[in-house]
């Protein structure tokens, strides 16, 4: 080879270099902008937690401030519905309660202040964290609302007083004040953790618009140095006659390079399908439709019948199948495996998840002989014969595990796995990216819902009672095909996750109501009523600070709030609404919510016997409740029990 031979191949090998450096620079720092990204925003996460704890512990201080006042007085009174020991035990557990609540929420503040945040056992510095520059006066503005001293007073004072009277005044009008300076700190901390989002989504912007460019220069370097002349070659050969019949015998160049054509049409093929799903996953489209692309778009590059995902929950030591999709000879298999959940410890995945590498069974019957868990029967009899399993990780955190399984023995190979090695990080990002604002919106929600909850203490575990009514309900109606084609997986999920929200709109209802032991008057019922109303609108409010592509992110706990105490007949409220008019969610909850009330022991009734509860809601058939969805509540009248008595026991 001469001197101009080896200078051109000099050229081109420092162009193709320049270009691998140019893309993995713009990678690595596209991945370092999410890393930035996900990591303030799990702390933000976990500072707006705090902070909301703080609100629902000076409600719990008001209201145990307040049940302490009443029983003094009564006392003071010689008013003695109970024993006097009782109520001096009554008043020490307040105390108590009163006393552990205070020094948690000082506890807080004085981390917040320090900027050394204590979450879990874990220290969360306020300084690595883009936040307000109001933020931290903000939170010193909270010593000034007089809350500590007037609860000191009251746990050390046993006696009704002027001063304890005085006490629990100064303790109701700032709990207000507190509550309010907490939501607007929320709020601010949330909109301003939007705006740094914007921010560095402008960045990468600029940054990705930069390196296009210089990736279009090296393209052309590319093109005038290698593509040129090759042209220019091929062209050579072609007037130095090497492609006329009388060399076509000995050297056919279409044949030869044919098996080279295809692989290489094969490879801009995967290429092609990779860069569409990154751009899929660079949309706001929710990760079931990330999921459903997945299926339809690699089916020719992997074989595969179902694709499952199962993600890690209780700090990783539960495994719980979360996502699923597969053909529909396989009897529904997603439906009969998502929510199953098992000790990862106890399973073979475990290894997958330590080693953070690949598993292949490709005889599964044989692999899973002697096992006895639930999620490899249903595989076994839907007619699953083989699998390639990957572990979805984060920044090397392990969050999941991605299952490509197919129907067919022997079928998965090693460039199977490279391949889906390299598909499992983009869908661990979509999942992580897709699912982070939900969560993060939701859990808020909840906290809002549960805050109260707190207020009216004679709902106990209602909420957590009701979800798991309301999930069984609305699975027994999937397996009885009940409303076919309106309830699925999804549904099921969405069920879950709002069905507790359906009192939220209570926050808006005055203690006055809310708390009131007798019966209320019309005017007070009126009050009450208008708690449908206002859950709609908080969930409404918090749905239009996030769209994601033009769809209602809670549309079924809209749903839910507002129409729970509609009745089939129509006599329900706020709406009168009857019939279909009315929200499938809504009245599998109504059923949920009223079982649930009805089973449970509250100041005006006692706790009704399973029996008469349920004969109770099968009466209410065609009138407060849909009649389709009582039938089949009847239809698992053991499987309810057994609910109800995990309760009980």
């Amino acid at each position: 080879m001469n001197n101009t031979e080896n200078e051109f191949l000099k050229i081109i090998k420092k162009r193709i270099k320049a270009l691998k450096i140019f893309i993995i620079f713009l990678i690595s720092f596209l991945i370092i902008i999410i890393s930035i990204i996900i990591n303030n925003n799990s702390k933000h996460n976990i500072l707006i937690n705090v902070l909301s704890k703080q609100q629902m512990l000076t409600q719990m201080i008001t209201k145990n401030s307040n049940r302490k006042l009443v029983i003094l007085k009564a006392m003071s009174d010689g008013i003695f519905l109970q024993s006097k020991d009782v109520l001096n035990n009554k008043i020490y557990l307040l105390n108590e309660s009163l006393d552990s609540s205070m020094s948690e929420y000082e506890a807080n503040l004085d981390s917040l202040k320090s900027g050394m945040l204590q979450y879990h056992g874990e220290t969360l510095k306020l300084k690595h964290l883009i936040i307000n520059k109001h933020f931290n006066n903000s939170i010193e503005e909270m010593e000034s609302i007089e809350f500590s001293v007037p609860v000191e007073f009251l746990i050390k004072n046993n006696v009704a007083s002027i001063q304890t009277e005085k006490a629990i005044f100064v303790i109701n009008t700032n709990n207000e004040k507190l509550l309010n300076k907490w939501n607007q700190i929320i709020g601010e901390l949330i909109e301003y953790q939007k705006q740094i989002a914007n921010k560095y989504f402008v960045i990468s912007v600029f940054i990705f618009a930069f390196f296009s460019i210089l990736l279009f220069v090296s393209f052309f370097e590319i093109n005038k140095y290698i593509i040129e002349p090759l042209n220019e070659l091929y062209n050579g050969i072609r007037n130095f006659g090497i492609t006329n019949k009388n060399i076509k015998n000995y050297f056919s160049t279409k044949k030869e390079l044919k098996p080279v054509i295809n692989d290489i049409n094969t490879m801009f093929n995967k290429l092609n399908g990779l860069i569409n799903l990154i751009g899929n996953l660079n949309r706001d489209v929710s990760f079931d439709g990330i999921l459903n692309y997945i299926y339809l778009s690699f089916s020719e590059f992997i074989p595969y019948s179902h694709i499952g995902i199962a993600l890690l929950k209780d700090d990783g030591k539960m495994l719980e199948a979360s996502y699923g999709i597969s053909d529909e000879s396989l009897c529904e298999l997603p439906k009969r495996l998502i929510g199953i959940k098992e000790e990862l410890s106890s399973t073979s995945l475990e290894n997958i998840i330590k080693n953070k590498t690949p598993r292949v069974i490709n005889d599964l019957e044989l692999y899973t002989k002697s096992s006895k868990a639930e999620y490899n029967r249903i595989l076994i009899q839907s007619g699953i014969k083989s699998s390639i399993t990957l572990p979805l990780k984060i920044n090397q955190k392990p969050v999941g595990i991605i299952f490509f399984s197919s129907i067919h023995k022997n079928i998965y190979k090693q460039e199977h796995i490279a391949f889906l090695e390299t598909l499992s990080d983009s869908i661990a990002i979509s999942l992580n990216k897709n699912i982070f604002i939900d969560e993060m919106l939701y859990s808020t929600l909840l906290a809002l819902t549960k805050m109260a909850e707190a207020r009216d203490e004679d709902t106990g575990d209602h909420l957590d009672r009701m979800k798991m009514y309301s999930v069984k309900i609305a699975e027994f109606l999937l397996e009885d095909h009940v409303y076919d084609g309106l309830i699925s997986v999804s549904f099921i999920k969405d069920i879950e996750r709002f069905s507790p929200m359906h009192d939220i709109g209570k926050v808006g209802i005055r203690d006055g109501i809310l708390l009131k032991p007798g019966q209320l008057t019309n005017d007070e019922f009126e009050q009450m009523k208008k708690h449908t109303i206002y859950g709609a609108e908080v969930l409404r409010t918090a749905e239009g600070n996030i769209v994601k592509q033009s769809q209602s992110m809670f549309k079924m706990g809209i749903e839910i709030a507002e129409s729970h105490h509609e009745k089939w007949n129509g006599t329900g409220y706020p709406y009168k609404k009857s019939g279909l008019d009315i929200p499938l969610s809504a009245r599998i909850v109504a059923i949920a919510d009223v079982f649930d009330a009805l089973t449970s022991k509250r100041p005006y009734k006692r706790a009704f016997p399973f029996k008469e509860s349920f004969e109770l809601i099968v009466e209410g058939r065609g009138n407060h409740f849909d009649p389709n969805i009582v039938d089949s509540f009847i239809n698992h009248k053991e499987d309810i029990y057994k609910l109800y008595m995990s309760f009980i026991n």
